[in-house]
């Protein structure tokens, strides 16, 4: 997944967590998400060997 979509999907589940949040408490704060990501080539399985696999690996920690 792209990090601008990951971003995007991280930032809409924010505003959903403080939508159902409600009423608001002051001081209370809103679970912030810091996502990454890492892409990996793997060789394929084909006789010929030149066909590729992509891995793409996303990782999300919630921290206040």
């Amino acid at each position: 997944m792209h990090p601008e979509m990951a971003r995007a999907l991280a930032e809409e589940r924010r505003r959903e967590l403080a939508r159902d949040a409600r009423p608001w408490r002051p001081g209370r704060r809103i679970p912030r998400y810091h996502l990454t990501w890492s892409r990996m080539s793997l060789p394929g399985a084909g006789a010929a060997g030149r066909e590729r696999s992509w891995v793409i690996v996303i990782s999300a920690t919630r921290g206040l």
